[in-house]
């Protein structure tokens, strides 16, 4: 079967929309259950695409024939720019892309058109079911160990080319495969001849059968035939262990697998029994950080709840796939057992786990597969768009679609970023320091960013309003969402399969208004801070938020907020005294508090507890500024009560210019703040310690302090 043609060479071409070009699917999470192992009967292949939240993601159907016998398919140049010539008409396959916003390629810049099948490519594929039943998930990056990869590099450069890159996969294996084995077989004689641009994992499964395929290197492989009986996790690892390479009923490996392995000094296995141990031989010693341990706890609790990172880094083969047990070949199997028999929602809600749902997942369809079925009704897609972590799944027979709901298609620009708060809605990103993260202007209009905008709403609301979302409300959405996702379990199960897609887009249509109700929901319970003196755009905007939304700080009036007023003694005793839930306390023992003054239990808190002292002669001088040398020594000591150290940067106070000016009462609070991170320079060189503070300087030390106690 001469399927493999040749790789064409072209210039990276990076253009304005490009984000990151060699961005991988570096978080993504992989669930197996084997059918003995569910409810239903039924095998589950799940696996969620982490890209990232920046850019919307589509839903597609690729009509069959899109490409001819012959036709010519260019890859991304962002990875290799691989040419395709296909061997037959291609099939029509369902399929999930990146947007391809204005014609507009978001990896390389390149102007795409679908005029000409020639001049198209999609943009990292995920996801599909073809009409042949042939489904597949897509990979997860793994890493292979540096000594292998050095004798068996990733192919990447050179005169044709790079080899297939993981986005591509799909396209080409729906495209043109006839079954799950024939899927496999094609993509091996693909590494075989022109290599991988990245190592991967993934599933490549019908309904009678389930494949999972790794690649560490540039051209060696390793392929399964899964089981009914096999539980696995697989996150952004290899977790092929121990197999015995002669089962060729059930393993399809490169011909020179052990040979590599041994020039590159790893080979860990019997090679007179032709018997690798894949992970020890090829891979990087790694679990997959906290989603394997999280996942394993999800799955049984008692058995895994004292097991960690280091545990399993100790011990693969908790989580590895084998063929071999006291030397002797068996069926393939994993040493992970559930505490239950599982259903369809336990495998939803592993993917709502905090390490796997999250606000860089953009999609996830699990495949669920009926053997005894007919071929249209023998594989189930449940779909989720978006953050896993508040979310729902839709139900479909791919082999029976016809048309999709419109929010999963509406085309939208990317996120921008901005340091300021936006007017509209907004989510949060931590990277450059923290940043608010914009929508396009459609984006209620879009499947994917309803979805992420609730998940990462809920995630990072205290960055956005100063307010996190309270217990109750996190509930409130979860209960709404779990409600609905047994009200779509149930009218599945009911429905004519030949309903699918009039089923399925009003399930979406559904899910879609849920999504929205409940950022709404949220939006409202939001707290409404309407200072007029302090602009959604100031540098102070989110601390002020943030102060006001825990009662810590209040304004001068009920629309003014003075950032620019200068703090008293009487303030800040009022703020921390907020802060702890304005405890009991004795009379003010002070001459100039009046028992009735609007701080004067504050005052008797903090003198009490050493947090304030008086200034002498009975004395607490409420009205008194507050200087940055006082503040500094008050939160040293209201830290303290807290049981709070900081961290030392190492910074000396003499290297600053006015050193001297520092009181010798104020040494030891302005070395901790500054130090703490809470008190830098006010000028070059400078920390002007008995410069006055501002009610806007003290809000945001106070959501420094804060984020850090």
């Amino acid at each position: 079967m001469n399927r493999i043609k040749r790789l064409l060479t072209t210039a990276l071409a990076v253009g304005a929309l490009t984000l990151a070009a060699t961005i991988s699917a570096s978080a993504c999470t992989t669930l197996y259950v084997g059918g003995n192992l569910t409810e239903e009967g039924t095998p589950f292949v799940a696996r969620t695409e982490d890209y990232g939240a920046d850019m919307n993601k589509l839903w597609m159907i690729s009509e069959a024939g899109k490409w001819k016998e012959g036709d010519t398919y260019t890859s991304c140049s962002a990875y290799g720019a691989l040419e395709w010539t296909f061997t037959h008409d291609s099939y029509r396959f369902t399929n999930f892309t990146n947007d391809v916003y204005y014609d507009t390629c978001p990896e390389c810049g390149e102007k795409v058109t679908t005029a000409d099948p020639e001049d198209f490519h999609y943009s990292y594929t995920e996801f599909g079911t073809n009409e042949k039943g042939v489904s597949v998930s897509a990979t997860e990056t793994i890493s292979g160990n540096e000594s292998v990869l050095a004798v068996d590099p990733m192919v990447k450069t050179g005169e044709k080319g790079g080899g297939i890159e993981e986005t591509d996969i799909p396209t080409i294996i729906l495209a043109e495969a006839d079954s799950a084995r024939d899927g496999v077989e094609l993509l091996c004689q693909i590494y075989d001849t022109y290599g991988a641009y990245f190592a991967s994992g993934l599933f490549i499964c019908d309904q009678n059968e389930t494949w999972y395929i790794e690649n560490c290197t540039g051209t060696q492989y390793l392929a399964v035939k899964l089981n009914d009986d096999m539980l696995f996790i697989e996150p952004n690892i290899s977790i092929l262990g121990e197999i015995d390479l002669d089962d060729t009923d059930n393993v399809i490996a490169s011909d020179r697998l052990v040979e590599v392995a041994k020039q590159a000094g790893t080979f860990v296995g019997d090679e007179a029994k032709n018997i690798i141990d894949y992970k020890a031989s090829y891979a990087t010693n790694s679990s997959g950080n906290a989603r394997m341990p999280d996942g394993l706890k999800f799955l049984n609790p008692e058995k895994y709840g004292d097991v960690d990172s280091d545990y399993l880094n100790e011990n693969n083969d908790v989580f590895t796939i084998s063929n071999v047990k006291d030397g002797e070949t068996v069926s393939l199997y994993t040493n992970i057992q559930a505490d239950r028999v599982l259903d369809k929602n336990d495998v939803f809600n592993f993917y709502k786990l905090s390490s796997v749902g999250k606000e860089s997942n953009q999609e996830i369809e699990i495949f669920q597969l009926f053997q005894d079925q007919p071929l249209e009704t023998g594989t189930v897609g449940w779909v989720g768009v978006g953050n896993m972590s508040y979310n729902v799944f839709v139900p479909y027979y791919p082999l029976l679609l016809t048309d999709q709901y419109e929010g999963y298609q509406v085309s939208t620009p990317v996120v921008t970023k901005t340091s300021e708060k936006p007017d509209g809605f907004c989510t949060w990103t931590t990277r450059g320091g923290g940043q608010y993260v914009v929508y396009p202007e459609n984006w209620r209009d879009s499947y994917y960013f309803t979805f992420e905008g609730l998940g990462g709403y809920i995630k990072y609301a205290e960055q956005i309003t100063g307010q996190p979302i309270s217990d109750a409300d996190k509930q409130y959405v979860r209960d709404q969402l779990d409600d609905l996702q047994q009200q779509f379990n149930a009218e599945f199960a009911a429905m004519d399969p030949q309903d699918t897609t009039e089923v399925g887009m009003d399930m979406a249509q559904r899910a879609h208004e849920k999504g929205l109700e409940m950022i709404d929901y949220l939006l409202s319970k939001a707290p409404k801070m309407s200072f007029q003196d302090v602009a959604s755009g100031s540098w102070y905007y989110q601390a002020v938020n943030y102060v006001y939304a825990r009662g810590i700080m209040s304004g001068i009036t009920q629309d003014t907020f003075a950032p620019n007023a200068t703090l008293t003694r009487a303030m800040v005793a009022q703020m921390l005294y907020s802060l702890e839930g304005k405890p009991e306390t004795g009379a003010p023992a002070f001459t100039d508090v009046a028992d009735d003054a609007w701080y004067a239990k504050a005052a008797a808190w903090a003198n009490e507890h050493g947090i304030i002292n008086g200034v002498g002669n009975q004395s607490f001088a409420p009205d008194s500024p507050l200087t940055r040398e006082q503040l500094a020594l008050i939160l040293k000591n209201y830290a303290a009560l807290k049981g709070y150290t900081a961290p030392d940067q190492g910074i000396d106070l003499k290297s600053y210019a006015d050193y001297a000016s520092i009181s010798s009462w104020a040494l030891d609070g302005m070395d901790w703040a500054v130090n703490a991170g809470l008190i830098s320079g006010k000028s070059a060189g400078t920390l002007a310690p008995t410069d006055h503070t501002t009610r806007a300087e003290v809000a945001t030390i106070m959501m420094q302090f804060m984020e850090k106690l």
